[in-house]
């Protein structure tokens, strides 16, 4: 069986704890240094998230891709889905539930998407040049006034060129990058990108929502024919602190670098976590100080390692990877050896 690559599993691990740090911030994303923090993390953390899961989608000519899309992608969101809107309904104590499978709620929009991009890449592979169609389409849905969050469309195609770069990535154009000098350059622009932000979080009142890519251009004052520049401006910002993330996470094994197998537990069971922390007001009124909230970064560090542990995965696996085998038909099952140790790679 082929090793795992120990690079994306450190890349993965990383980009989780952004992703709990980034949720752990957000009540204090109005306040600049804060806000400043919050936008960097989102201008490249889910892109490369997206990039990563594009990456290991190249084997969709086997029927097991799509037993994987059901027990890892589709079953989850239904429970989790169906899990998060009765916590809601109990710790806010609403007057109904309501069930809105096609508003993805919070975080869970990322596996919505998820399903589409897995299920849409085999025809989009189709098509000449599926990446600037994508990027295309996506600059042109911006202008469409009744783009919001149903069925997670505008971040599906927002997102759709990261996933369709990470299929096309081949591992070895990564040493291109990794060189000494470029790791230098690397930090040195993504310093700038942090800065660049800080100047302009007055202009973008500490607003991350184009890196969201889920509102029309409206939503920003932009009625103008260009307004679809500034979504270009913001993809190549977002590619740019992206392609400098990526050289500077490390190729060797880090102590973190198992826990980079349970991310898919760090993502869906840390919300249930920040929204009790949240609804209960425990954020705002523990961490109110500029030090108290800069502690927040080490919380996040000791969630994340704490929900990527092998206990987690122990009690919440059948719940996070439910096993839906039973429910396809034999033959799929009995692949050739070389074959299935392939896909379970």
């Amino acid at each position: 069986m082929k090793e795992r690559d120990v690079y994306f599993d450190n890349l993965k691990f990383i980009l989780i704890l952004l992703v709990v740090v980034g949720h752990l911030i957000e009540p204090f994303n109005g306040e600049r240094w804060m806000g400043t923090i919050y936008q960097f993390i989102y201008s490249f953390h889910m892109p490369l998230f997206i990039f990563t899961a594009g990456y290991f989608s190249k084997r969709i000519q086997y029927p097991k891709y799509y037993i994987s899309l059901l027990s890892g992608l589709v079953v989850p969101y239904f429970i989790f889905e169906t899990l998060y809107t009765l916590f809601d309904y109990y710790m806010q104590g609403l007057d109904r539930l309501d069930f809105t499978y096609f508003y993805p709620y919070w975080i869970l929009w990322f596996l919505f998407s998820m399903m589409l991009w897995k299920m849409l890449l085999p025809y989009l592979l189709m098509l000449k040049y599926p990446l600037i169609i994508c990027i295309a389409l996506s600059v042109l849905l911006g202008n469409s006034i009744d783009v919001d969050y149903y069925a997670s469309i505008s971040r599906t195609l927002y997102f759709l060129p990261f996933f369709l770069i990470g299929y096309y990535f081949k591992r070895e154009w990564l040493s291109a990058f990794k060189t000494r000098s470029f790791q230098l350059l690397s930090i040195a622009i993504l310093t700038g990108g942090f800065a660049l932000l800080y100047v302009l979080s007055p202009i973008l009142q500490a607003n991350a929502s184009w890196f969201y890519g889920a509102m029309p251009y409206l939503e920003f004052g932009l009625e103008s024919w260009n307004a679809g520049l500034y979504r270009i401006l913001t993809y190549a910002f977002t590619a740019l602190m992206g392609l400098c993330f990526l050289s500077i996470i490390p190729e060797t094994r880090q102590p973190y670098s198992e826990r980079g197998l349970y991310t898919m537990y760090v993502f869906l069971l840390h919300g249930f976590i920040i929204k009790t922390m949240q609804s209960n007001g425990w954020l705002e009124a523990t961490f109110q100080s500029t030090g108290g909230k800069l502690l927040l970064i080490p919380l996040g560090v000791i969630l994340t390692w704490v929900l990527s542990s092998p206990w987690i995965k122990r009690g919440f696996g059948w719940i996070v990877e439910p096993n839906v085998e039973p429910l396809f038909k034999e033959q799929i099952h009995r692949r050739p050896k070389k074959i299935l140790k392939q896909e379970e790679y």
